[in-house]
């Protein structure tokens, strides 16, 4: 029977996860991260070109089978973060009965299920929903690992979390969390002392594990840039001490607003209700996964230089089991004042059920906290038009060369455009920043090719330029636009 249930998640999982998958335009990291999959795939040389940009590369390692899979590029990315997501239920799940039982089990999954958080990210080719279901694998293991002290857990959690750097550095956390697993620890048993000596020696195997697989990345000359980049998002420790908390009120000002926002109002009663339980109670239990997402939250809030909703993606995972047990416990107090079974779940659920269907079927009108609105919806990090660009130069090529240029060097342009062009012999294809006039080359090409320029950010385009418009597209309910032309040269005024 548990079988059962665990295989229905699963597959509502991913059907919540595939369905309209691709009705979020292409956003600027997926087509940075799709475009180095395709070149990694074709030349194992540059298998770690995410490295160029102190990137990880396990996100896109495991987009290369899915683009032998998948015709369409940006279908193939998204999927891996829709197996990431079928991979994070059944670990919440475990997790969960591992700590509080089946029916909390259930619960917690059904809230993981209908997050709006987990949801939109686990239909989008980017490495939080990989890097999330990586974390809640690591606190099962981790809290097995205490509980049964056993070689082949420590093993598993050494492997797991591995993959975890592997993928983004934050999952350093999940090694720098481990101790806390020792809430678990039966210090009442007669032979704690040396099955504490046991379980360090177990800490240390997986500790060693991580290192080997996070130092295979020094196999390429760009592992370096690791280090820089992470140092462009946080503070560096001599950068903390300068002046401590110059960031953590008004980091905390913009995170909590976005973390119960993304939870929805009723999930964070739940929330809000179990930590406050468990901390009544000293149930090490709840403080043990509270501990788990506050740590690392108030991490980000010390160091965090640029922070994203994203970023606290992995760390809300506990808090999926913590309303979980806490809705179960509501339940059957409501059973037994009111004889009403599922009073409690429906409240609680009804509300991010409702985003849900909204991601799913219009996400234009779910309710994004502003900042993911204007990365995925509303400004230019957001592909709209992009599909309707690429298919109108697909028909043009088809009868001869064309040159294609846009504004923007890195990032969804031009990486959108070789995307799905790139392999095109017959299409040309030039990144320029900034476009401060028409680039010469573009308009000595137009004597001899239709010759186009897209841009992305630019709204205001000069009179006098050499160049028509064939259409622009509006990004969600922003007000900027997606802006097409092709370039005229009988109208370049040669000097």
């Amino acid at each position: 029977m548990e079988i059962l249930i665990v295989v229905s998640l699963a597959l509502l999982i991913f059907i919540t996860r595939v369905i309209n998958l691709l009705n979020i335009p292409i956003f600027t990291d997926e087509a940075i991260y799709i475009r180095w999959a395709q070149i990694g795939l074709v030349d194992p040389a540059h298998r770690y070109i995410s490295l160029t940009d102190g990137k990880q590369p396990l996100l896109t390692w495991l987009m290369y089978p899915m683009l032998k899979v998948f015709p369409d590029p940006l279908f193939a990315g998204r999927f891996v973060s829709v197996i990431s997501a079928v991979a994070a239920v059944v670990g919440i799940y475990l997790t969960a009965r591992e700590l509080f039982g089946k029916k909390s089990a259930v619960y917690g999954a059904l809230i993981y299920l209908i997050s709006p958080f987990a949801l939109i990210y686990g239909r989008l080719a980017l490495m939080d929903s990989l890097l999330a279901a990586i974390g809640v694998w690591s606190i099962y293991l981790s809290i097995l690992m205490v509980r049964r002290i056993r070689l082949d857990v420590s093993f598993l959690l050494g492997t797991t979390i591995g993959l975890g750097v592997l993928t983004k550095s934050s999952a350093f956390f999940y090694l720098y969390l481990l101790p806390l697993s020792l809430l678990f620890f039966d210090i009442k048993q007669q032979k704690r002392f040396s099955l504490f000596i046991k379980w360090s020696g177990l800490a240390l195997i997986s500790i060693i594990i991580v290192q080997i697989m996070y130092n295979s990345l020094r196999l390429s000359p760009w592992f370096y840039l690791i280090k820089q980049k992470n140092y462009s998002f946080v503070l560096t420790i001599s950068e903390f001490f300068k002046n401590p908390f110059a960031l953590f009120i008004p980091n905390l000002n913009g995170l909590v607003p976005i973390l119960f926002s993304y939870l929805t109002m009723t999930v964070s009663a739940a929330l809000v209700i179990g930590i406050v339980w468990g901390t009544i109670k000293k149930d090490i239990r709840l403080i043990y996964l509270f501990l788990w997402f506050l740590l690392p939250f108030l991490g980000l809030a010390s160091f965090g230089k640029v922070i994203f909703p994203r970023f606290i993606l992995f760390m809300t995972m506990p808090i999926f089991i913590i309303a979980g047990y806490t809705i179960s416990r509501l339940s059957v107090f409501a059973f037994k004042k009111m004889k009403i079974l599922l009073l409690i779940p429906l409240v609680v659920l009804m509300l991010p059920f409702y985003q849900c269907y909204l991601i799913i079927f219009s996400p234009v009108d779910a309710a994004v906290p502003q900042i993911d609105r204007n990365q995925l919806f509303d400004d230019w990090p957001a592909g709209y038009g992009v599909r309707e660009v690429v298919a109108y130069l697909q028909e043009k090529s088809e009868f001869s060369k064309i040159v294609v240029g846009t504004e923007g060097t890195f990032g969804l342009f031009p990486a959108v455009f070789e995307i799905y062009l790139g392999t095109n012999t017959n299409v040309e294809i030039h990144g320029y920043w900034p476009v401060s006039e028409v680039p010469k080359e573009l308009l000595e090409k137009s004597t001899v090719y239709p010759t186009y320029l897209v841009f992305k950010e630019k709204q205001i385009i000069p009179q006098d330029w050499p160049i028509n418009l064939i259409a622009r597209f509006r990004r969600g309910r922003g007000n900027t636009y997606l802006l097409f032309y092709q370039v005229d040269p009988t109208k370049w005024k040669r000097v």
